[in-house]
């Protein structure tokens, strides 16, 4: 047996890597206005796989803004 190192975000998950569990935390704090983001008339982005890849920029961009 060995011992691992985790970082739990505030929902409960998992990740091995911290840069993964500090993006998922920054979606999680901005989570409302994204998704707002996402469902208004000005984003142009409508497909799935589109919103995908905008809602994962914008966490980037929010975490790369707030360090």
């Amino acid at each position: 047996m060995k011992t691992v190192q985790a970082f739990q975000t505030s929902d409960g998950k998992l990740f091995d890597d911290e840069e993964q569990a500090e993006l998922h935390e920054t979606f999680l704090e901005s989570r409302q206005v994204i998704e707002e983001f996402l469902q208004d008339k000005a984003n142009p982005y409508k497909s799935v796989a589109q919103r995908g890849i905008a809602r994962n920029v914008i966490t980037h961009w929010e975490n790369w803004k707030n360090k």
